[in-house]
């Protein structure tokens, strides 16, 4: 298998002619729950918290909310062993996640919210009640009394068991996003899109514990910034102010601290339940699955049957794609934005599934998260994987440029993809059935997206490890800083083949086929702290 040109362009008119922009429909999330409440019969305060969670490919939903990105800031520490990754480390990591996942999940029922995500160590939910830009006060109070009761949870958790031990950073933005769901049965994947999931998600990324409000978020409960365009640190008194008071939100009718010793007394009975029975819930036992991953099925793989193995972690990101939201937004053009991005994700997830028999692990904004392995039945071939995995890479821009081409309004926008190789965890974690989570996390899915974030929409690099595990033609290429500016089919094409040297071509006016060399490289900022 390998990327083809016309396979690609016949796949992304197939892709666009699947939800094209003239059958979007783009409502509010008001007329959006009415709608909801009618055709479902279901009460006001189940509504508000499941409606989003199936949204038909066709719909696009504008929201005034408020985002929480909430991110355990030492799940680094938890995936080694002094210093290295192990089966232990890693069904210690994966514990970790799991009991947080489910301890969330019930602090987002109690609060009547929307869980969005989990990825890795970060948390995505959102406040959509009581509805209305009249109500943003409301919904940034009842967005900190929750993170105040999610800090709290984390800590006692890591007090009873010190195995769970970690620090919280937490980012809240407040203001309009649409909503989107392109997944399948199964794999739900509700997504926002616009600044403020994008500004949440930068204010939690820090190595900090503490609670950081946008300025508007702030201003909406008196909290102002000094100066305005700053955000503002909410420090321990004046969060548990909030999580004290009364939150009056129609549904939530128990103080917060109420609500806080009910999903703590949950999330310990499952816990105690779980390390105490060899039939739990969470009994981690893993082996190796024969690559390719393409047929990974994740609904088949919970803890009790989880993967672990050596492969690829490939994360490809859409640069300047929350400005262009915001653009479309702004501008009337949100029927066109989603359905453009739409075709992108899809051809992401066929590039890696159909070109190279890789498996998406989730869609997380405009980013696509996705594994691949090449091996035998016991085990990973690490050479064979990274000569796959940045073809792979190759193949994902060289798509994107097809969509940049043939999409319209997207010339501006990039593809940043950052790669690492090493053993790597797959299961199913927290709830059951399709509330439950697709996890893959290990320090190469950290330094992977670590990888993609310090490239311009032009660039690919590696991480240390999946540079020491390429070909020699591929180190040679990327060079010392590990990152290639603009590898696509045909220069993937002449790396992976018989290159003898870092040149593409040989005349007079040939160029190293590498990147610009950064000022320097910053340290790993995904799921780390340093």
């Amino acid at each position: 298998m390998a990327w083809n040109e016309d396979s690609a362009r016949k796949r992304i008119r197939d892709f666009m002619e699947s939800v094209p922009q003239g059958d979007i429909k783009v409502e509010d999330f008001r007329t959006f729950l009415t709608e909801a409440r009618v055709q479902k019969g279901m009460a006001a305060d189940a509504s508000v918290r499941a409606a989003l969670v199936d949204i038909p490919r066709n719909r696009a939903i504008t929201t005034d909310a408020v985002h929480i990105y909430a991110n355990l800031i030492d799940f680094n520490d938890v995936l080694t062993e002094a210093g290295r990754e192990t089966e232990a480390s890693h069904k210690r990591a994966l514990e970790f996640l799991h009991a947080h996942y489910q301890g969330c999940d019930e602090l987002i029922d109690e609060f009547e919210m929307q869980r969005v995500d989990f990825h890795g160590s970060r948390l995505h939910a959102v406040v959509l009640a009581p509805e209305g830009a009249e109500n943003e006060g409301e919904r940034v109070r009842v967005a900190v009394a929750f993170s105040a009761a999610f800090r709290e949870l984390v800590e006692r958790l890591g007090d009873k068991h010190p195995n769970f031990k970690t620090g919280v950073c937490i980012g809240i933005d407040s203001g309009p996003a649409v909503a989107i769901d392109s997944g399948r049965r199964g794999e739900r994947e509700p997504l926002f899109i616009g600044s403020p999931a994008n500004h949440a998600a930068k204010l939690a990324d820090g190595t900090d514990e503490g609670l950081n409000l946008s300025p508007g978020a702030a201003s909406a409960i008196g909290q102002m910034a000094e100066p305005l365009a700053k955000s503002v640190f909410l420090n321990e008194e004046v969060a548990r102010r909030y999580l004290g008071d009364e939150i009056t939100t129609a549904g939530v009718r128990q103080t917060a601290n109420e609500r806080l010793e009910k999903a703590y007394a949950a999330v310990l009975e499952g816990l105690d339940a779980r390390i105490n029975s060899d039939n739990g819930e969470a009994v981690f036992r893993f082996h190796h699955k024969e690559p390719p991953l393409k047929d990974l099925v994740y609904a088949d793989h919970p803890p009790s049957n989880a993967i672990r193995m050596e492969l690829a972690s490939i994360f490809a990101d859409v640069d300047n794609f929350t400005a262009y939201i915001d653009n479309a937004i702004a501008t009337g053009g949100i029927a066109e934005a989603v359905a453009n991005l739409h075709v992108i994700r899809a051809e992401m997830g066929a590039v890696l599934r159909d070109d190279f028999a890789g498996r998406k692990v989730r869609y997380i904004g405009d980013c696509v998260h996705g594994l691949l392995a090449e091996g035998s039945k016991t085990e990973t071939n690490a050479m064979d994987t990274m000569k796959k995995s940045v073809d792979a890479a190759a193949g994902l821009r060289s798509s994107f440029d097809l969509c940049r081409e043939m999409l319209p309004g997207i010339a501006d926008l990039g593809l940043a993809i950052g790669i690492d190789y090493g053993t790597t965890p797959i299961c199913r974690l927290g709830l059951r059935g399709d509330a439950s989570v697709r996890a893959a996390a290990s320090r190469a899915t950290c330094v992977s997206e670590a990888e993609q974030r310090r490239c311009n929409g032009m660039e690919t690099a590696l991480g240390e490890n999946a540079y020491r595990n390429s070909p020699a033609s591929v180190r040679e290429a990327f060079g010392n800083e590990r990152i290639f500016q603009n590898l696509n089919a045909d220069t993937a094409e002449v790396m992976l083949g018989t290159m003898s040297s870092p040149y593409i071509n040989t005349g007079a006016d040939a160029e190293p086929m590498r990147a610009h060399e950064p000022e320097a490289s910053p340290p790993m900022r995904a799921h780390d702290r340093r």
